[in-house]
């Protein structure tokens, strides 16, 4: 079902937090050669660490986050940013068929079939 160009604006106001990017979890290793992380049999490596990985300016921005409510937002900013991208789809297919006509918009017509349609007539 689609929704109305109304619907989506309002949807699209109600997202937050907005987060960029996608979590890792991580299990590592720490630096004492005495830790069971290094146990040769059965390694218990440390974590889990989660990394917040996006871009800012073109650049890689990574930050390690612990479990808990930091967390718990960022994750909750990550599926409503993908909600954004959604919603923001749907209301440019919605806008580009108004603004080609319907039909033509939503059919993916391109220089092709529209040769082809101008050599049919």
């Amino acid at each position: 079902m689609t929704s109305s160009t109304a619907q989506i604006w309002q949807q699209l106001m109600r997202l937050t937090p907005l987060c960029s990017g996608s979590l890792h979890e991580q299990y590592l290793h720490c630096g004492k050669m005495n830790c069971v992380c290094h146990d040769k049999k059965e390694p218990r490596l440390h974590g889990p660490y989660y990394l917040w990985v996006r871009r800012i300016g073109g650049k890689q921005v990574n930050r390690t986050l612990k479990p808990g409510a930091e967390l718990e937002r960022v994750r909750e900013g990550i599926a409503n940013y993908r909600k954004m991208q959604e919603l923001i789809g749907e209301l440019l297919t919605q806008q580009e068929a108004v603004v080609l006509g319907g039909e033509r918009a939503s059919a993916g017509e391109g220089k092709k079939n529209f040769k082809r349609r101008l050599q049919r007539r």
